[in-house]
């Protein structure tokens, strides 16, 4: 039996939501980094990340069908008595693990930007002194929820609380979370902006462009979450309609984590934007019609087809104006299967591509699936 009305929908509604978008991408981010061979720390971090937010789902999702966002007149009904009690622990369990999943989902997310930061000090320097402080206040609010009562579970059984056992006033809970809250959003912010001024002279196409600021904007939108959490914090001191003003609390406090995981995610699947839709691509790889790769008017483009099965030549671009100037683009791709061959041209950071495996075969040109890919550039000035 359970009691699912009032706001207890929109609880289950945003978990259900959030849940499937942040396992959903953590299943491409693993897949990503594993067939590229390119694990980090901050994959680890996720993956610890997603064990507390599984129990963090659970219970905001259970606690929606036991009393979270009731209405205060619906509870006292003699048949609904009990879902206060249960109502009270189910809450009590998203409070510890809000804290306990926030701190490794944001550090993925600090570690990833300074493995992008690569040697900039300063950028490192500031990355460890926000880690530090939302890692300390978060650890500070867990360990006070947990033992804020004497007992513990005197924070949710109605029997202990009747019995005057000892319980710290909701206002200081209250306090804990602005201070928790506001160090969230601020780190929050601080970490979405930082990378600014990495990007700012990086030349980009369009679409890394569009790709990173999507992922900036998604990350300040998680952080608005952390906001809009704060209007309701002030519902944890009220000793009227408790259990129903603490759904807003459970909707905004599961959403920041959830995004936090989503946004976090997202920024790993370059790859699979760049293979799938054409995103993030590098600028180099399109040369655009009549210009050359320096980007210089063509007056001739020569195509060369395939002249071989195994073997392509990918277009040579020339032109040549009136100071003699001759910029050439070629590109070779050997021995590739076509899917081999669609994922290591399209790809921009890979320009020379070593045999891996020859192929001994009768008939074979000596090179296997998995061949050789050469890209070349070469720029002719004559005076």
């Amino acid at each position: 039996m359970a009691i699912f009305t009032d706001d207890a929908p929109h609880v289950a509604g945003t978990v259900i939501t959030v849940t499937l978008l942040a396992f959903l991408t953590l299943g491409l981010r693993f897949y990503t980094r594993i067939t590229r061979a390119s694990w980090g720390k901050e994959d680890t971090l996720m993956a610890v990340a997603a064990v507390p937010f599984a129990v963090l789902s659970i219970a905001c999702l259970v606690s929606s069908f036991n009393g979270v966002g009731i209405h205060e007149w619906r509870l006292q009904l003699p048949e609904n008595i009990h879902y206060h009690e249960s109502g009270l622990f189910w809450f009590f369990l998203f409070e510890v693990f809000y804290c306990v999943t926030i701190i490794p989902v944001k550090l993925s997310i600090s570690f990833m930007l300074i493995r992008i930061a690569e040697n900039r000090s300063w950028f490192i320097y500031a990355q460890y002194i926000i880690m530090a402080m939302f890692t300390l206040m978060n650890l500070i609010a867990a360990f006070y929820i947990i033992f804020q009562c004497n007992p513990v579970s005197a924070a949710w059984d109605s029997v202990l609380q009747a019995e005057g056992t000892h319980c710290r006033p909701a206002v200081i809970l209250a306090d804990i979370y602005y201070a928790t809250t506001a160090v969230n959003i601020f780190t929050d912010w601080a970490t979405a902006l930082m990378p600014i001024p990495l990007l700012w002279n990086v030349k980009m196409n369009i679409n890394q462009k569009i790709s990173v600021a999507t992922i900036l904007g998604l990350g300040i939108f998680a952080s608005l979450s952390a906001c809009i959490r704060l209007k309701y914090t002030v519902l944890l001191t009220s000793t009227d309609e408790y259990l129903f003003g603490l759904a807003n609390i459970v909707i905004w406090g599961y959403a920041e984590n959830g995004l936090g995981m989503f946004v976090g995610n997202l920024s790993t699947l370059r790859p699979l934007f760049r293979t799938f839709l054409g995103l993030g691509s590098s600028g180099g790889d399109t040369v655009p019609t009549g210009l050359t790769p320096n980007g210089l008017p063509s007056k001739s483009a020569h195509p060369y087809r395939s002249f071989d099965a195994g073997y392509e030549m990918g277009t040579v671009h020339s032109t040549k104006d009136r100071k003699g100037d001759i910029a050439t683009s070629t590109q070779i791709l050997g021995g590739l299967d076509k899917t081999s061959r669609g994922s290591l041209s399209s790809d921009g950071e890979s320009q020379k591509n070593i045999v891996e495996k020859p192929s001994r075969g009768p008939g074979s040109h000596g090179f296997g699936p998995g061949g050789i890919v050469v890209s070349r550039q070469i720029d002719v000035h004559h005076n």
